[in-house]
């Protein structure tokens, strides 16, 4: 089984309310979905956020609507990290 790639993402994306990024993560270079990571409050939540690199676009929601749209903002920097991460390791996607 392969291990889980991530890359760090906390101090690079602003808070969006009480949303606090952590990290985005996948297991297969090749995946076009990664688990963005976040903490809720300060209390790191068990499921993660959906990222969809081909539409640069966090497909889940959280908490209320003003807090979704906030995280839904920060589709592009945090894609922008993980293109960034993964063209360095020489990694693609589909």
């Amino acid at each position: 089984m392969p291990d889980i790639k991530s890359v760090d993402l906390r101090g690079k994306i602003p808070d969006a309310g009480a949303v606090h990024f952590l990290r985005a993560e996948w297991k297969v270079p090749q995946s076009r979905f990664v688990i963005v990571r976040f903490a809720l409050d300060n209390k790191e939540q068990l499921l993660g956020l959906r990222l969809d690199l081909d539409k640069r676009a966090i497909l889940d929601d959280v908490k209320d609507e003003e807090t979704s749209a906030a995280v839904k903002a920060r589709a592009e920097q945090i894609w922008n990290i993980v293109i960034s991460y993964r063209q360095e390791r020489r990694e693609t996607y589909i």
